[in-house]
C-alpha cells in the first residue's frame, strides 16, 4: 500500500505539525519519541505520523499512538532548580516529550524513524491507514469512540467468525461495564442499518439470533425500554451520531424469559417483579425434553463430583432413562413412564437413543415422572430393591457408598433445580426474536449452571452441520463460575468447545469475567477481540496483550473507557462507547409508549377474534 506522505515542512497539512523526533534518545522500529512544539496541547491515545526520507530519494511513514507524555527543564540537575528556571536566575528550556509506540510503516519496512524528522497527527486517509482500516475490506464494526470523538473499528472478519471470533471482556464488576458494552455491540448488529449490511442485508440479519443471560437483579428484562436518562444526555446523542446511528432506541426484537413462580401449586406464570407477568416468558423443560435433552449432566457440575465415580453413575443413568423412556398414554404435557421392561434390542448409545421418538406407554407400565421430584422418587426405589442385576442395569457396578453419594447430590437439587422441570413447561426458543434475554438472577449457583448448560446445549447441537451462519451470539458474565481456570465439568467442556470451534460453526461466545485469570484459557485465548475495563491492580499482569503502561492505567479506568485489542491491529487501542439508550437496569426504563400501545392492539385483535364477527370492541 502507498499512502500519500505528509510534507515535513508544512504545518498547514491534514493534522498540523506536533513536533519533531527526538534525536537525543534512540528510536528504534517499535518506539520514537517527539520533541512536541511550544504551542501543541497533544493527548495520550492521539494517532502520529512521521515520514521519513531513505537513501535513494524513497519514503516510508511511521503510524503510531502516544502512549505516554513527559514534561521537564532541560538544564536543571537538581530538583531545587525548579524555582530557579521559574525565577530565571537560572537558564532552562522547557521540553515536553510524547512517547509513541508504532501501529503500522508502510510501505512495509521494519526500520527506526529518523532524528529529526517532523511529526504530525495522524487525521483523514493516514488515521485511517494507522488502524488499519484500510485493510477491513470485508466490512467494519465500531466498537468504539477514540478520545477525539472519531469512531475506531474492528474488522467484521474477527467478529462473524470468518477469520477469527467471540469477545472477551474484563473488569471490575461494578465499573468496568463489561454487560453495557456486550450489549452496545449487539445493538449495533442488530438493531442498525449498517449492522444488517454487515451480516449480510436483511436476510442475514433477520436470521441471526442472540441470546443473553441476565446475572444480575433484573437488570436486562428492560432493554426493550427506552433508557429514561437518555434525552437528557445531547452529547451522548452525538456520539452515537457519530458512530452512523442518528435515531438510537431500545432493542426492538426482544423476548423475554424467566423461571416460573414457586409454591405449593406451581404455575406457568413467570417470576417477575419489576415487569408485568404477561411481558415474560416463563421457561423450563418438561420431564421429556429433561430425559432426552440429557440434561442431568449439567446437575452434576463440580470438579469433585466429576473426578469420581459419581459421573460414571450419572452417565449409566442418564442410558438407562433413555432406554426406557416412553410417553404418557393421552398426556401431551410432556409427562413420561419410565418403564419397567427394555426391549432386548435397545441400543445403549445415548445420542442415537435421544433421537428416536418415543413410543406410548400406559401409566402401568412403570412409572410415571411428572417433574423433578417424580425422577429422584424413582431412583431412590431402584437403590432399595434387593436385585442386583437391576442395580447394575442403573448404577454400573459402582459401590453402595457411590450410589448414595450421587443420591445425596439429587436430593439436594431437588428444590433448587425442581421447579425449572415438569409438565407444561417450555423451553427457550430461538424463533420468536433477535435479542432473547434469559433472567438467572434468583436461582441458586446451581441451577444457575443447569440453565446455562442446557441452553448453550441446545444452541451448540442445533448449529451442528448448518455451517457458520445462521450466526448465533451469546452473552454470558462471569464466566469464572461456568469455566473455572481448574477442574472438570461438562459445562466447562462445552464452554471451551465453543471457544475452539464455535467460531467455524457461527456460534460466537461474548464473554465477561472480573479476572481473565480466573477463567480457563482457552477461552480468552481464543477471543479474537480482547476488551478490559477498569482493572484490579493486583490482576493487572494478567492482561499480557496490554503495554505495561496501558496495564497502569486500567486500573484507574472510569466507566465507558475500555481498550480493545484485534489480531489486524498490533497495539490495543482505548476507546469510549456512549451512554446506551435502552434500560439497563429498571430505574432507567421509561415506558415505551408505541410498544404498549402496539401491545394493546394485538390484545384486542386476539379478543376481538375469540369474541366473533358481533362483538364491537
Amino acid at each position: 500500500m502507498s499512502m500519500p506522505p505528509l510534507p515535513a515542512d508544512d504545518p498547514s497539512h491534514d493534522g498540523g505539525r506536533i513536533g519533531l523526533v527526538d534525536g537525543s534518545v534512540e528510536s528504534d522500529s517499535r518506539t520514537f519519541h517527539v520533541v512536541l512544539d511550544p504551542e501543541v496541547v497533544i493527548q495520550l491515545d492521539e494517532l502520529v505520523a512521521v515520514t521519513t526520507d531513505l537513501p535513494g530519494g524513497a519514503q516510508v511513514t511511521h503510524y503510531g499512538i502516544v502512549t505516554e507524555l513527559r514534561s521537564r527543564f532541560e538544564g536543571a540537575d537538581l530538583p531545587s532548580d525548579t524555582g530557579r528556571v521559574v525565577d530565571r536566575t537560572l537558564p532552562a528550556e522547557h521540553v515536553r516529550r510524547a512517547e509513541v509506540r508504532v501501529l503500522r510503516v508502510v510501505p512495509e519496512l521494519f526500520i527506526a524513524p529518523h532524528a529529526g524528522a517532523a511529526a504530525a497527527r495522524a487525521v483523514g486517509a493516514h488515521r485511517t491507514a494507522a488502524l488499519f482500516e484500510d485493510e477491513m475490506t470485508r466490512g467494519r464494526l465500531p466498537v468504539g469512540l477514540d478520545l477525539g470523538g472519531a469512531p475506531v473499528y474492528a474488522d467484521m472478519r474477527f467478529v462473524d467468525g470468518r477469520s477469527g471470533g467471540h469477545v472477551s471482556i474484563s473488569g471490575i464488576s461494578g465499573v468496568a461495564t463489561k454487560t453495557s458494552y456486550a450489549l452496545f455491540l449487539l445493538y449495533q448488529l442488530l438493531e442498525t442499518e449498517q449492522g444488517m449490511d454487515l451480516l449480510g442485508g436483511r436476510a442475514g440479519r433477520e436470521s441471526v439470533r442472540a441470546l443473553v443471560f441476565n446475572t444480575k437483579g433484573e437488570d436486562l428484562l428492560h432493554v426493550d425500554r427506552p433508557n429514561a436518562e437518555f434525552a437528557g444526555r445531547p452529547q451522548e446523542i452525538e456520539k452515537w451520531r457519530a458512530l452512523g446511528i442518528d435515531d438510537p432506541g431500545p432493542f426492538r426484537s426482544v423476548r423475554l424469559y424467566a423461571p416460573r413462580q414457586s409454591g405449593e401449586s406451581p404455575t406457568t406464570v413467570a417470576n417477575v417483579k419489576t415487569r408485568q407477568t404477561a411481558d415474560v416468558n416463563a421457561y423450563g423443560w418438561t420431564p421429556e425434553q429433561f430425559i432426552r435433552e440429557q440434561l442431568l449432566q449439567f446437575c452434576f457440575t463440580s470438579d469433585d463430583e466429576r473426578s469420581t465415580q459419581v459421573g460414571f453413575v450419572e452417565q449409566q443413568v442418564r442410558i438407562q432413562l433413555l432406554r426406557r423412556l416412553r410417553r404418557l398414554e393421552g398426556d401431551a404435557t410432556g409427562a413420561v413412564v419410565v418403564v419397567d421392561m427394555v426391549p432386548p434390542n435397545t441400543g445403549f448409545n445415548p445420542d442415537r437413543l435421544a433421537e428416536r421418538e418415543p413410543d406410548a406407554a400406559a401409566a402401568g407400565a412403570g412409572h410415571v415422572i411428572r417433574d423433578f421430584g417424580d425422577l429422584i422418587d424413582l431412583l431412590e426405589e431402584v437403590v432399595s430393591i434387593d436385585d442386583e442385576g437391576l442395580m447394575n442395569d442403573w448404577f454400573g457396578r459402582a459401590q453402595s457408598g457411590t450410589r448414595q453419594a450421587f443420591l445425596r447430590r439429587l436430593l439436594k437439587l431437588r428444590r433448587h433445580i425442581g421447579p425449572l422441570i415438569g409438565c407444561g413447561l417450555e423451553p427457550v426458543s430461538a424463533e420468536n426474536a433477535k435479542l432473547h434475554v434469559v433472567d438467572i438472577s434468583t436461582l441458586h449457583d446451581d441451577a444457575q449452571r443447569f440453565v446455562v448448560g442446557a441452553l448453550l446445549d441446545r444452541v451448540w447441537r442445533e448449529k451442528q452441520g448448518t455451517g457458520r451462519t445462521p450466526l448465533r451470539f451469546v452473552v454470558l458474565d462471569e464466566l469464572n463460575k461456568y469455566a473455572p481456570a481448574q477442574g472438570f465439568s461438562p459445562l466447562k467442556e462445552l464452554l471451551v468447545d465453543i471457544a475452539e470451534r464455535g467460531r467455524s460453526l457461527g456460534v460466537l461466545l461474548i464473554g465477561a469475567q472480573q479476572a481473565a485469570s480466573a477463567v480457563a484459557q482457552a477461552l480468552p485465548r481464543n477471543a479474537s477481540l480482547k476488551v478490559a475495563g477498569r482493572l484490579d491492580a493486583s490482576e493487572s499482569d494478567a492482561y499480557r496483550f496490554l503495554t505495561p503502561a496501558l496495564r497502569d492505567r486500567a486500573t484507574r479506568f472510569m466507566p465507558g473507557t475500555m481498550v480493545v485489542s484485534q489480531p489486524i491491529v498490533p497495539e490495543p487501542i482505548p476507546i469510549r462507547f456512549p451512554f446506551p439508550p435502552f434500560a439497563t437496569n429498571p430505574d432507567e426504563a421509561a415506558a415505551d409508549e408505541e410498544a404498549d400501545r402496539k401491545k394493546t392492539d394485538r390484545i384486542l385483535s386476539t379478543m376481538g377474534a375469540l369474541a366473533g364477527p358481533e362483538v364491537d370492541l
